[in-house]
């Protein structure tokens, strides 16, 4: 027997949505907006953004994993699933500082290099259609501050 259809609708906020939304919420949208239109433009790849930006911090040459995890704003213990799974993938190396036995120094691969030859142009596509909409994302009602620059 079929369901009878509601006819009340009521409009239902996330919890996590203010009311009259700050910078910090309207940064917090943009930036989950970029990420997912990144996600999508590596995801032919088998990439994700989090490990497009390893490939990219890691290209500058011998990282440390410490300075990596500051650098992306994590926790160190965090980092160490992801970069093993690049590594597995033959797309990072990890090597022990001799001097210093308990750091780890991460570089890309040759296969990373491609790879990361191959992603970027990619990355920098999504980024452009990204600042296309930025003058219709300010100038949206979502984005009161922003309304009168």
């Amino acid at each position: 027997m079929p369901r009878a259809a509601k006819t009340n609708s009521t409009k239902v906020s996330p919890a996590w949505a203010p009311a009259a939304p700050g910078l910090w919420f309207c940064n917090w949208e943009i930036w989950l907006e970029a990420r997912r239109r990144l996600d999508r433009a590596l995801a032919p790849l088998g990439l994700r953004t989090r490990e497009f930006w390893l490939l990219a911090i890691a290209g500058a040459g011998d990282v440390s994993q410490h300075e990596i995890a500051g650098l992306c704003g994590i926790d160190p213990s965090s980092l160490v699933a992801v970069l093993d799974d690049l590594e597995r993938r033959g797309w990072l190396h990890r090597q022990r500082n001799p001097s210093d036995r308990r750091m780890q120094w991460v570089q890309r691969t040759e296969a990373g290099d491609r790879l990361f030859a191959r992603a970027l142009p990619r990355a920098q596509r999504a980024e452009a259609r990204s600042w296309r909409c930025f003058p219709r994302l300010i100038s949206a009602s979502w984005w009161p501050p922003c309304a009168s620059w």
